[in-house]
């Protein structure tokens, strides 16, 4: 049977199975999204072309290498608000310049949103520059879009220039168009934190090496959700399955944390590819559309896992990427845009974004 007769029968599958959870967000009428997203076939690739960071770094150029922005253990998340992939990264001896890049999916361009700030050798390893704005960071898997207020979130990450841990928690509010530093002092354990925004409970899910916390713009406070410590590898990535309440980890094999007792295991699955656990944080997104844990590692290939039979499905019918994805990790610059209904990809400052459609 042929990659593309195997798509189909795995959307068949799909259409068939009554998702009530899924939000009417998700379910955009597809004459509201643009034509060229609507005559792209089920499992199909398309890059978009002039989409590269570098077409758009800022004048005069910031200390360091700007292809960190994206190869220096830096990640993403999307806006769901203007369907756009956020990009931000950097740090540690690697990439001095702060400013954020956007990816819109809808216009296939890609923008600076905001300007570097000055650096000065005070702000050398602390949190903040001299005009309130953070310095430039390994961002990991710690972004997370805060749907209701409109914020990026970030949490951890490895300052510039020293590579000392960050121990702050920063959020960037978009229509104020302002850089907040929520927690100054809140430090996580290990580097590689994963944040996940939960719809539902309005509330970021936060897992460091050791601890599962929850944080709430409201309050500004973490909350510490399970009792015991329950250790992951730092070279993972995330995201949440909302129909089934699950915080899904993939890197070290699948492990799972049930977010109705905040306890964690490990899940049996076939048909793994072999980044599943290479321990180089892939990229992973939920389709609430069509039920899946998908994740991307590189090449052409993307893998859907169904959470309830554990079978992992290779679902790409055309040729993608064709490049490697970075050894430090993809965190979130692989994610589901449920405006458009496709998944984002940036991978390199140098190529350009791609896009891909399950369904």
């Amino acid at each position: 049977m042929s990659v593309r007769s195997s798509v189909a029968l795995l959307l068949t599958a799909i259409a068939a199975v009554s998702t009530p959870s899924v939000r009417a967000a998700d379910l955009i009428p597809h004459s509201s999204r643009p034509a060229w997203i609507e005559a792209l076939a089920p499992g199909e690739w398309q890059e978009l072309p002039n989409t590269k960071i570098r077409s758009v770094l800022p004048s005069p150029p910031q200390q360091g290498d700007p292809r960190s922005i994206v190869l220096a253990w830096s990640g993403g998340t999307v806006d769901p608000v203007k369907g756009r992939l956020l990009v931000w990264g950097g740090g540690h001896s690697d990439y001095w310049g702060n400013e954020l890049y956007a990816l819109d999916v809808g216009t296939k361009k890609m923008k600076r949103i905001t300007e570097p700030s000055p650096h000065t050798p005070e702000s050398n390893c602390h949190s903040a520059l001299a005009d309130g704005t953070p310095t430039s960071r390994h961002t990991y898997g710690g972004m997370a879009y805060l749907t209701h207020a409109k914020r990026l979130f970030q949490a951890n990450g490895s300052l510039v220039p020293c590579g000392y841990q960050e121990p702050a928690t920063w959020t960037y509010d978009f229509p104020q168009k302002k850089w907040r530093l929520m927690i100054p002092d809140f430090a996580l354990n290990g580097f590689g934190t994963m944040a996940v925004y939960d719809e539902a409970t309005k509330q970021v899910f936060v897992k460091d090496n050791a601890d599962f916390y929850a944080y709430t713009l409201a309050s500004n406070k973490y909350r510490k959700l399970n009792t015991a410590e329950q250790f992951v590898d730092y070279h993972l990535s995330a995201a949440i399955d909302s129909k089934r309440r699950k915080f899904v980890m993939i890197g070290n094999g699948v492990q799972v944390i049930d977010l109705a007792t905040n306890k964690m295991t490990t899940m049996a699955t076939s048909g793994a590819p072999g980044f599943v656990s290479s321990q180089q944080s892939p990229g992973i997104a939920y389709d609430p559309v069509a039920d899946r844990i998908v994740a991307w590692h590189g090449g052409s290939k993307v893998y859907a896992l169904n959470m309830d039979t554990g079978a992992w499905t290779q679902v790409a019918t055309n040729a993608g990427p064709g490049v490697p994805a970075p050894a430090q990790g993809t965190f979130g610059r692989w994610g589901y845009v449920p405006q458009y209904g496709v998944f984002a990809l940036v991978n390199d400052i140098d190529q350009n974004a791609w896009i891909f459609k399950l369904h």
